[in-house]
């Protein structure tokens, strides 16, 4: 369905190298990237961009020969969506449906998107959640065969999240392909099939990394060894602290570092997740997903947003949420005995 070579583009200090994709109807990829770099690679998509080098399919066809015929077919939730804003969500909708000659009710777009009961309700009224949805919503009148959704569940509650992330799931069992970017590395998982990260170094497929999150952790030797550690290091500028294991909430792998969440701040520390996972096995961290270690006291609910997707939401100071790998959930599920 989408299709980039070699793709590379310098623009505004902004640097996009080093992209292939080779996205299928039916499947989505997040990419966990800045603003600045989602919305290049968002107009280099639709045309509005002309790549340095490199080229851009869509459906087999160059993406600026599709767009000229096609538009209609993809949908495209940016980040700062504008409305009218003094129209109700029903005119809103009967507009575009009107506009896009869309086949589709949008009574049962609004349905599904929870949107149905507020329908008489002013647009300038809505909370940031309900736009967000009504974003979403005014795109799947044109029944795409693309997707681009910018930030879907950034900053959203975790209802509206939860809504958000069923249906683009639904959207894509139905054939739609699907490409997210968020600034958040834990929304981009809890989204995409698959995982990139776009930075300055290129583009990095992320379900690849070397883990074994969903692998047993190797035993060690003699299981009756208990470790005597006290202390977990991190550095920070010329210092080097040394912590509790019980002061931390949750370690996340980012970038190849190891960073301590501690109180709402984040502490790199220079020993690796598997690493980590060995040693506070004892004190009791659970590797979550291959990119988290989670201090189970500090877990306040097992949260299952769809049948592949989950999080465990925290009782830290920030009330933090993080992934939680399909294939961890049963050994969780027997550790706390659920």
């Amino acid at each position: 369905m989408l299709k980039i070579k070699a793709l590379y583009k310098e623009k505004n200090n902004n640097v996009i190298k080093n992209i292939d994709i080779d996205l299928n109807k039916g499947s989505s990829i997040s990419i966990e990237c800045n603003n600045d770099i989602s919305d290049l690679l968002v107009n280099l998509i639709l045309g509005r961009e002309t790549p340095a080098k490199g080229e851009i399919y869509i459906e087999g066809i160059k993406n600026s020969d599709y767009i000229k015929n096609n538009l209609i077919s993809i949908g495209v939730v940016l980040r700062e969506a504008v409305f009218y804003e003094r129209m109700n969500i029903n005119d809103y909708m009967k507009f575009f449906a009107n506009l896009l000659d869309s086949k589709v009710d949008y009574k049962r777009i609004l349905l599904k998107l929870a949107l149905l009961d507020i329908g008489n309700s002013k647009i300038k009224s809505l909370n940031y959640s309900q736009k967000r949805r009504l974003s979403f919503a005014r795109e799947l009148l044109k029944q795409p065969k693309l997707l681009i959704f910018q930030e879907p569940i950034l900053n959203m509650d975790r209802d509206g999240a939860k809504i958000i992330i069923e249906n683009i799931e639904e959207l894509s069992s139905k054939g739609t392909a699907v490409v997210i970017t968020s600034v958040l590395f834990k929304d981009a998982i809890m989204v995409g099939e698959k995982i990139y990260r776009l930075d300055d170094d290129g583009f990095v497929e992320l379900n690849n990394i070397k883990e074994e999150a969903d692998k047993d952790i190797g035993e060690t030797k003699n299981k009756n060894q208990i470790y005597k550690i006290n202390k977990i290091s991190a550095k920070l500028g010329e210092r080097i602290l040394l912590f509790d294991p019980t002061e931390i909430d949750y370690v996340e792998s980012e970038g190849g570092v190891s960073n301590l969440s501690i109180r709402g701040d984040k502490f790199p520390c220079n020993v690796s997740l598997t690493d980590l996972a060995e040693r506070l096995k004892y004190f009791g961290f659970f590797r979550c997903h291959r990119s988290y270690l989670v201090n189970l006291q500090k877990v306040r609910e097992v949260i299952t947003w769809t049948r592949n997707s989950y999080s465990l939401s925290l009782d830290d100071k920030t009330k933090s949420s993080i992934p939680l790998s399909k294939g961890r959930l049963e050994e969780l599920k027997n550790i706390l005995k659920l």
